[in-house]
């Protein structure tokens, strides 16, 4: 499986409004990458201001900066390999880079959520990466 890294220049994206781009790219980056790393898949989210060595140390970083500057930002690696700059990637584009494992790891509850009470089937608990965000997305599948 591949590894796929999100790398952000944006202070506190977590702090912006949920009705600005950024705030509402940001939470649904974070929780799709959430939710995948308590599946098992290999993923990160480094954002300048608080992984200020990690970020800049990566050579795919240094890259970025020298063809495109901040405008590169935010973007996307599958192993080392530049896939998505100049924006937040999608849902489906951070799938396709984990390939079939990604489908597959989607297809199955979070052991991270086992002790919560929901199981990963989250439509009420207060885990984070549960409650009504996630509940939102399983609307359409039944409860096990």
């Amino acid at each position: 499986m591949k590894t796929i890294i999100v790398y952000d220049i944006n202070l506190s994206p977590e702090a912006q409004p949920m009705d600005t781009e950024i705030g509402s790219e940001y939470r649904r980056v974070s929780t799709m990458l959430y939710t995948l790393s308590a599946r098992g898949a290999r993923v990160k989210y480094l954002n300048l201001h608080r992984d200020a060595l990690t970020f800049m140390d990566s050579p795919v970083v240094q890259q970025i900066m020298r063809t495109d500057g901040m405008d590169g930002f935010p973007c996307m690696t599958a192993d080392e390999e530049i896939v998505v700059s100049g924006r937040y990637p999608s849902n489906e584009e951070i799938l396709e880079q984990l390939g079939k494992e990604g489908a597959e790891l989607m297809a199955q509850r979070a052991s991270a959520f086992a002790g919560s009470g929901c199981n990963g089937v989250c439509s009420s608990c207060h885990v984070a990466g549960c409650g009504t965000a996630a509940a939102s997305n399983n609307a359409g599948s039944s409860a096990e």
